[in-house]
């Protein structure tokens, strides 16, 4: 009987018990629908990545939540924040989540992370297959950014297997892979080694060239510009090239050069060139500032297909504070010897510094277009009437011929940061065409060099002197004078020279040096400092070089760097603001 009772007991409470879980069921089930509030406690190099990769963080706007689904976010939740956790470095880390009770249709989720020590790469093994050229490996293990001691993050891994496959198949190895590819981490000892087998194939060669696209132009106008041939080992800096160059004649819209990957076609790989041709007629206007000549306004008029013959016309007007130009200019198109001619015309006014200049020029140019070793020939012809106050005009004349050369080392021909760009120019007046005979120099370089991945110096100088016995006689745009944007900042523009009265004239010599600094912030941007100092004279024994320095932004634009700068001169006693684009010279 005692049994039977005691087991009549347990029923009633099992039943009692059953009832009150099926209540509490019920009771969830019939719930009201909330909203969650996710509220992340993590490191900052982890908050991000959490907040972006967790899918309950994407459900934070749905009204509708209900405990179930709620549930399954969470379970899900653990599991992305070890995996999001990972993929930063972090393998042992320790993941909490707590859910608030509802307060006012809203529950609140906290997900802490205390992620723990990170995982670091420690071996690091790269080789190529097969590999003979030394050179090529040297490369890949150059550009390496993954180096024992960092944090390994799986992101970066895979950055870096694509840079190597990049930076190999810049060179002759278009059909570069990956042909292993590990990464071993071992959370125990908070550490992870690598080993990445590329496989360079063999090296590639240009082979024929098909151009598709072209109505308006014959196939010479693309063909004629490519800076390599049949059977030229293949290199990825000449594909820019050529693409720079097709983009700077105006005549296409869009082009796209493609070299076939093909193992089997590496002895002569085929390169598809496509283009678009653009509008061969163009007007333009515009108006701006500029820290040299002040207050400008232009009007450019630009026709690329003249006569149906692919001649490249072109005429500016350029209305500015302190100088007034109008000028016209005719480029053929490239040869298939690599150079090309241009003739061109202006007629310039000019107030600067209390001298005003009234000027004619016309003169033919024959320009090779390799960017790296580029000569150039011309001939030019030069009438002025110069005006300072107080003083009788003067008038020059000046039939000049020019030689000139340019070599580029640098890695970039936009953006240098290592390497050297140097020019020499030389040229004469011929006699009795000229109201002065005379010789005329420059000599000009400029050296770049990282300092770090952000960091980098530039260094420039340059000389100048006339060969006659004065001044007299010789246009002013062939004699010198410096100051302003892109050479002595800290200084107006045209400023430095001879003063003669209250105008400031050409001299016979002068001379500039350059050293710039600058941090990289990102890719785009930075800032640097950075001192100037020259002048011009027309006598070497009263040669005083004037100073300035301070300090500017810098940014990368698809016309090359701008520059932003503010600068003391010493001189002057004075700050000034520059902006200039594109390299000094």
């Amino acid at each position: 009987m005692l049994l039977q009772a005691i087991a009549c007991l347990l029923l009633f409470f099992a039943s009692a018990t059953n009832t009150a879980i099926a209540a509490d069921a019920a009771v969830d089930d019939a719930a009201p629908e909330f909203r969650i509030r996710l509220v992340i406690d993590a490191p900052p190099v982890l908050r991000d990545t959490l907040q972006s990769g967790l899918d309950i963080s994407r459900w934070q706007d749905y009204g509708n939540m209900t405990l179930p689904l709620l549930q399954a976010l969470v379970r899900d939740a653990r599991a992305q924040a070890l995996e999001a956790a990972a993929t930063e470095g972090y393998y042992n880390a320790q993941v909490d989540i707590a859910i608030d009770g509802l307060q006012q249709g809203v529950r609140a989720v906290h997900l802490k992370v205390v992620p723990g020590e990170p995982v670091r790469v420690g071996q690091v093994s790269i080789a190529l297959n097969g590999a003979q050229d030394m050179d090529a490996e040297k490369r890949v293990r150059a550009q390496w950014q993954l180096q024992p001691g960092n944090i390994f993050r799986q992101s970066a891994w895979e950055a870096e297997k694509n840079n190597a496959l990049t930076e190999l198949a810049r060179t002759h190895y278009v059909g570069a892979t990956i042909a292993e590819s590990h990464a071993t981490v071992d959370p125990a000892r908070n550490s992870a080694d690598l080993k990445l087998v590329l496989d360079p194939g063999p090296e590639f060669t240009f082979g024929p060239m098909a151009v598709t696209g072209l109505s308006k132009y014959p196939p010479q106008t693309v063909t004629n510009l490519a800076p390599f041939k049949p059977g030229d080992a293949y290199a990825r800096e000449k594909m820019e090239v050529f693409l720079r160059r097709l983009n700077a004649t105006n005549y296409f819209a869009s082009a796209q050069i493609v070299v076939a990957d093909d193992r089997g076609l590496a002895a002569a790989a085929p390169v598809r060139v496509s283009v678009i041709e653009a509008p061969t007629r163009r007007l333009e206007t515009g108006i701006g500032y500029s820290t040299d000549t002040l207050y400008r306004a232009t009007a450019s008029w630009r026709d690329v297909n003249l006569l149906d013959s692919a001649l490249r016309f072109s005429a500016e007007l350029r209305l500015e504070t302190n100088l007034q130009q109008l000028g016209a200019t005719v480029a053929l198109p490239a040869r298939s010897d690599g150079w090309a001619d241009s003739f061109n015309a202006s007629a310039t006014r000019t107030d600067i510094q209390n001298l005003i200049t009234r000027g004619q020029v016309f003169g033919v140019t024959r320009r090779s277009i390799d960017e790296r070793s580029q000569p150039a020939f011309g001939l030019s012809y030069y009438f002025e009437k110069e005006q300072r106050e107080n003083a009788v005009p003067d008038i020059a004349r000046a039939l000049f011929t020019h030689c000139d050369y340019t070599r580029r080392t640098t890695d970039d021909l936009l953006f240098p940061h290592s390497g050297v760009i140097a020019a020499l120019q030389l040229g004469i007046s011929m006699p009795q065409v000229s109201t002065e005979s005379f010789g005329r120099a420059i000599g000009q370089i400029a050296w770049f060099h990282p300092l770090t991945l952000r960091d980098d110096i530039a260094l420039r100088g340059e000389l100048g002197a006339i060969f006659a016995g004065s001044s007299k006689g010789i246009p002013q745009a062939l004699l010198f004078r410096t100051g302003g944007d892109t050479t002595v900042r800290g200084y107006a523009f045209g400023s430095l020279g001879v003063q003669k009265d209250s105008a400031v004239v050409g001299g016979r010599y002068y001379a500039l040096g350059s050293a710039e600094y600058t941090h990289w912030f990102a890719d785009r941007w930075g800032l640097a400092a950075f001192v100037d100092s020259g002048n011009a004279a027309d006598k070497l024994g009263g040669f005083k070089f004037a100073t300035g320095y301070g300090v500017g932004a810098r940014v990368k634009s698809p016309i090359g760097p701008l520059r932003l700068d503010l600068a003391y001169g010493e001189e002057a006693h004075e700050v000034r603001v520059h902006f200039s684009a594109g390299l000094a010279f």
